[in-house]
Order: structure tokens, then C-alpha cells, then sequence
């Protein structure tokens, strides 16, 4: 009888900013981080429920977010967003700069816009390498971010300011991405439509699984939705769904030991068998045999 693959523990991490203000916005360096927690803990899967930025100035890593692996070097700007799996190497001999924020911190002021700050967040990639010019000026704006934190001045105000900061640091990574989108083509902002269906599929997708009830909710035709989905995204919006169901069935059957049917059941499907259906055509695989194999990489 074949043995059953263990789930990969992961940790649930809240923001507990250490700052004499409690403010919504951390910074320090990964030398930081290994003195204040244990090498067990970095070795840890992790799902926040904050943003995650990491520079790193000097050497290389390779970070482990949601089944797949970054190879990151001295320049690159690994952005981890709220709920996704992270780990650390803690192997690899390199330093960085490590921003936390919460997602509250992003709207406090902000008017809507087509570069509102969340948009601005949500649109970057999950990897940037950065050259020399554009490396310097993001670590000086993070030296700045961290010194400001220890002002003393009403949180408040303090606040203000580190948002208005984080705002100017987002904005100069789009920069760099457009600069480096250029020679192919250049890209085009996304649509306030597909920002809003996107929005809805992230906080109703283990309820909603049909287009028509997105189309409903957004008062707009399925044709509408279907083309704006495929200019911004290149998928339809079945497709779009269906990805973000499945990576979260993914991240259910390595980090828990739910059933296949449990799962199944967080996210929406009340029998198993059409989970396993879906789960197949979504991933070529069935989700027992998928983690089965993915135990196997994630503990390597």
C-alpha cells in the first residue's frame, strides 16, 4: 500500500510590524530578519496576509512562491502578495531589503484613478531585475522608508508620508518594467473593467464559478466581460476563474491534510468526483497524485 505524502507545514503569518508606532509599514534586511527569528522559522512555508517586497544587494537566492521557484541576484525585486505561499532560502549566502505593508495601507487617501496605488501594486510582476542606476535609487528609497519609521512624529502624519513613499517606490517599479517592456512592444494600462472582474474573482471564486454571475454583478454582457478579459489577460474569463480556483486547490492539497473531497468543498464544489474532473482538465493530473508529486519537491 502506497504511503500517504505528509502535507508541507505552512505558517499562517499576520503583520506584527516591529515599530515603536505599530505603523502599517515595515522595512528591514534579511541580516535583520535571521537575528530576530530562528532558522526553523525561515525554513518554513509562509502565507501572509500582507505585502512582501524583497531587494536583494548582494549575492543570489532562490525564493519558493506558490509551486514555483525564483532564481533571484544581486538587483532583483521579488513582490509576494497577500495569501500567496512563500519560502525563503536561507541556504544561499545573500542580503536585501525586506518591505512589509498591509493592503489598508494603500487606500487611506487614495482617490480612484487609472494609477490608483492598489492597481499600481496589483499590476506589477512578480520579478524585476533592476540594472545599476534603477538598483541604487530603490535602495536609497528604502534606507529613506526605514529611517522615517522611527520619526517621531504622530502616527498619523507618519503615516501619510510612508504611503506617500511607498506610492513614489511602486510607481519607479512600473518605470523600470515599461522601460523593459519596450523593445517588444510596450504595454497597454489595464482596463478599469478587467481591474474590477479580477477584484470579484479574488473575493468571490469559491462561490461564484460561472461568467454570467461576474457579467450580473459588473451589470455587463458576458461578450464584454469575455473581450476585456482576453485584451488584459489574454485567457478568457472561464479560463481566468478556473486558474484561480485551482491554484488555491493547489495550495490546499500541499499545505494542509484536508481530503480531496474537503478541498474540494472549500472551493465550491459539492461533490468530490467533480472536483476531480475539474482538478484533471485544470492540471492534467489528479489533485491526490499532484500532491503526492508536490510533497516531494517542496521538501527537497
Amino acid at each position: 500500500m502506497r504511503k500517504q505524502a505528509k502535507a508541507v507545514q505552512i505558517e499562517r503569518v499576520g503583520y506584527r510590524p516591529n515599530t515603536r508606532q505599530a505603523l502599517d509599514l515595515e522595512v528591514f534586511t534579511m541580516s535583520d530578519l535571521r537575528q530576530r527569528v530562528s532558522a526553523a522559522h525561515l525554513r518554513r512555508h509562509h502565507r501572509y496576509d500582507f505585502h512582501m517586497f524583497v531587494c536583494v544587494s548582494r549575492g543570489s537566492c532562490r525564493a519558493i512562491v506558490d509551486f514555483g521557484q525564483i532564481e533571484c541576484r544581486t538587483g532583483s525585486v521579488l513582490m509576494v502578495r497577500p495569501a500567496q505561499v512563500h519560502r525563503f532560502d536561507i541556504e544561499s549566502r545573500w542580503d536585501g531589503w525586506i518591505l512589509l505593508f498591509r493592503p489598508e495601507l494603500l487606500q487611506v487617501g487614495q482617490e480612484d484613478g487609472a494609477h490608483s496605488a492598489v492597481d499600481l501594486v496589483e499590476a506589477l510582476p512578480a520579478h524585476l531585475a533592476l540594472q545599476r542606476q534603477a538598483r541604487r535609487c530603490v535602495g536609497e528609497a528604502l534606507a529613506r522608508m526605514q529611517a522615517d519609521c522611527r520619526l517621531d512624529a504622530e502616527r498619523p502624519l507618519l503615516q501619510r508620508l510612508l504611503q506617500s513613499e511607498l506610492v513614489a517606490l511602486v510607481t519607479r517599479l512600473h518605470v523600470v518594467h515599461q522601460g523593459q517592456q519596450r523593445p517588444a512592444g510596450g504595454s497597454q494600462p489595464v482596463p478599469e473593467r478587467f481591474r474590477r472582474f479580477r477584484r470579484l474573482v479574488e473575493t468571490h471564486f469559491q462561490e461564484w464559478h460561472h461568467v454570467s454571475r461576474y457579467a450580473q454583478a459588473m451589470a455587463c454582457s458576458e461578450r464584454t466581460l469575455s473581450r476585456a478579459c482576453g485584451d488584459a489577460a489574454g485567457v478568457a474569463p472561464k479560463a481566468f476563474i478556473a486558474l484561480r480556483i485551482a491554484l488555491e486547490a493547489k495550495r490546499l492539497l500541499v499545505h494542509t491534510e484536508l481530503p480531496v473531497a474537503a478541498v474540494g468543498a472549500r472551493v465550491g464544489f459539492d461533490q468530490a468526483t467533480n472536483f476531480v474532473k475539474f482538478f484533471r482538465g485544470a492540471e492534467g493530473c489528479t489533485p491526490g497524485e499532484f500532491r503526492r508529486r508536490q510533497a516531494g519537491v517542496l521538501q527537497d
